[in-house]
């Protein structure tokens, strides 16, 4: 294929200021450079837009684990598939797929250092591409770890996952019950608690239904919580800290509900003070990013690859078209818009 002079990306094109809006972003072709020796051409196929890219729009975010903030008028990147369509390296052909954090760009040329980035994807036994970005990606590992390593999830045990309609969520949950455990889902919204209940959840509470969230927490967890999978933060997180065993876990994997929050002086920044808990129920909170447990990816995918091909562990996307729509994608996060994982195809 030759080399086209010109491709389509997404640039920043302001920093938000809230809850993102399309008009941060910038549709605008850019030129494409020339593929030097042990460089590639990748199609891009597939883009994961994630709630963790708002803080990569954060120029006051320097804690971020996958960098500081994205600079403006560059193109965004997150986690993607293409597959290459013209190689001067050699350990790379035309044909083959690789994964890993690329520029929000139709068509990119990586560097031989940016290759060495990159993973190659075995796509035997008719795996989709796209499962890189879910099951056997970010997502599902996120999941893994997060709930058996960091959770130390043990068979019998009492689960509660919040933003459990979610991509990590709803892997959080599989997992679980695969492990031995009771699982309750809190999700907003009957589609999606129906999808939680088709997976296998045993309960799932409907925050947009509940009027007294905490007492229908309680009435799920008559015997107490013994892991907490945290995506979501705020009031439900308040809650079920409370409700905590002794020797209990929370694995906080996320905060969506206040990523587009403007400071500490929010509202929504100040919880109860549910410290002393921690001391004479001897609980664990501990964050996590799952990229700490690197060398363990492929054990892991092996492991996730396997209940995926068995049946114990199913996907469920929400797909926008065409790179254009990535922003609208990646907003509709904060708005609840997406079951299981948001993928943007191109």
């Amino acid at each position: 294929m030759t080399t086209p002079k010109e491709t389509q990306a997404i640039l920043i094109k302001q920093y938000p200021e809230g809850l993102p809006k399309e008009s941060d972003f910038e549709l605008k072709s850019i030129p494409v450079p020339e593929v030097t020796e042990g460089a590639v051409l990748l199609k891009i196929l597939w883009f994961s837009v994630d709630p963790y890219i708002r803080g990569r729009l954060n120029p006051n975010n320097p804690l971020s684990p996958t960098g500081g903030a994205m600079p403006l008028g560059e193109p965004g990147a997150s986690a993607g598939v293409g597959q290459v369509v013209e190689s001067k390296n050699s350990k790379l052909n035309v044909g083959d797929y690789l994964y890993g954090n690329f520029p929000w760009q139709e068509f990119v040329v990586l560097s031989q250092e940016k290759v060495n980035e990159a993973m190659k994807l075995d796509l035997s036994g008719g795996l989709e591409p796209n499962l890189a970005l879910s099951v056997f990606g970010i997502t599902g590992l996120t999941a893994y770890f997060g709930l058996l390593r960091v959770g130390q999830l043990k068979e019998g045990e009492n689960v509660l996952v919040s933003g459990a309609a979610g991509a990590t969520g709803s892997s959080v949950g599989q997992i679980a019950k695969i492990k031995g455990a009771r699982v309750v889902g809190v999700c907003g919204g009957k589609e999606k608690a129906q999808f939680l209940k088709e997976i296998g959840f045993d309960e799932v509470i409907d925050y947009k239904e509940e009027k007294n969230l905490q007492e229908a927490l309680k009435k799920a967890f008559p015997n107490g919580i013994d892991v907490y999978f945290d995506n979501v933060g705020g009031e439900i997180s308040d809650i079920a800290v409370g409700l905590l065993n002794r020797f209990g876990r929370v694995v906080v994997c996320g905060q969506i509900s206040i990523y587009n929050e403007d400071g500490p002086a929010s509202t929504k920044l100040q919880g109860p003070r549910l410290w002393h808990l921690l001391i004479y129920k001897s609980i664990r909170i501990e964050g996590f990013v799952v990229l700490t447990y690197r060398p363990e990816f492929p054990e892991a995918i092996k492991e996730l690859i396997t209940w995926y091909s068995q049946g114990k562990l199913k996907k469920k996307e929400t797909i926008e078209n065409g790179l254009a729509n990535l922003p609208k994608a990646f907003i509709g996060l904060f708005k609840g818009e997406n079951i299981g994982k948001q993928l943007v195809k191109l």
